[in-house]
Order: C-alpha cells, then structure tokens, then sequence
C-alpha cells in the first residue's frame, strides 16, 4: 500500500491524475481502514477530479492556470471554454473562482466555486476560495463553515491556515 501511495504522489505530480487515480484504488483495496488507506481514501476524494477527465483537459486547466501571471483576461476565457466543456470536471471551476476574487467579481466567484462544491464535496481548493469569498464580505460564519469543512476533509492539508489567519485578520479589522 505504502509503495502504491507514493506512486500515486509521484504521478500526480506530474500530472497524470488517472495513474494517481489507479495507484490510490491499489493502496485502498490493500490497506483499507489502515492509515495508508485512509490517507489515500482522502487524498483521492480531494485532490484528484471527482470525475476522469481526458489529459487535454487536465493540461488546458494548467495552461489557464499559468496564463493568470500574464493575462488574466485569457485565463478567464480558458477556464469558461473549461467549464463548458467539462462540466463535471471541478478544478476549472476553482481557478475560474480564485480569479473571480482577485478581480473583485466575488457574487459570480461565490456562484463557480459553489458549483464546483456540487460537483466534488471534497475538493479543499474550492472551500478555501469561498471562505475567502465570504471573509472578504464580511460573512464571517460561512468563512468558518467553509474551514471547518477543510479540516474535516483534511486537517492535514497545508494551505487552510493561512486562509484560517486572512480570515481572522479580517474580522479584527471589522471589529477594531
């Protein structure tokens, strides 16, 4: 199991989420309830597309994904074609929502990373964006809410305490 678990970081790293994929149903169906199985178990419900997407997809989300340092206006346009595309495919969405932010746009943000939600529970990427969604508008419970479901997925997940720390420093603002 332990073999198939770092197999399965290896390939995700490089960007082949269906071998990632494999190699966590391997390590599951070995170690089960195991700490390697559970490991993989979240792992593969919040890292990986709730759905197998084609590898074209997978590499136009990451060229969306890069295209944000340069021109976020092409971005955008290569996340929405994503989206339209592949309806059922979460990450899209997710950029779509963490550009939304950054452009002020955080109605229609709130509305993508929702739906990417519905489509994957799971995936921390777009809980952490709508917590920022919600922080940012001064919605304090639904930030927490949002993080509180982040830790519930994966309390080991790195990126929840820095959102964690924005989200506080904003209700100290509000409330000093």
């Amino acid at each position: 199991a332990a073999e198939y678990w770092e197999l399965a970081l290896r390939y995700k790293q490089v960007g082949w989420t269906g071998q990632a994929r494999d190699a966590l149903c391997l390590a599951i169906e070995i170690d089960g309830d195991g700490t390697i199985g559970k490991k993989a178990q979240c792992f593969l419900r919040s890292k990986i597309p709730r759905h197998p997407v084609p590898l074209m997809a997978e590499q136009a989300n990451i060229q969306g994904y890069n295209q944000m340092l340069a021109d976020e206006d092409e971005a955008k346009r290569t996340f929405e074609k994503l989206v339209r595309q592949y309806p059922d495919f979460e990450w899209p969405y997710g950029n779509l929502g963490s550009l939304l932010i950054k452009k002020g746009e955080l109605s229609r943000a709130e509305e993508v990373l929702r739906q990417a939600v519905v489509i994957n529970p799971y995936y921390i990427n777009a809980w952490l964006h709508l917590s920022r969604v919600y922080a940012i508008e001064s919605r304090f419970s639904e930030a927490d809410d949002c993080l509180e479901r982040v830790v519930e997925i994966d309390p080991a997940d790195p990126n929840w305490p820095g959102i964690r720390e924005l989200v506080d420093q904003l209700k100290n603002d509000k409330f000093n």
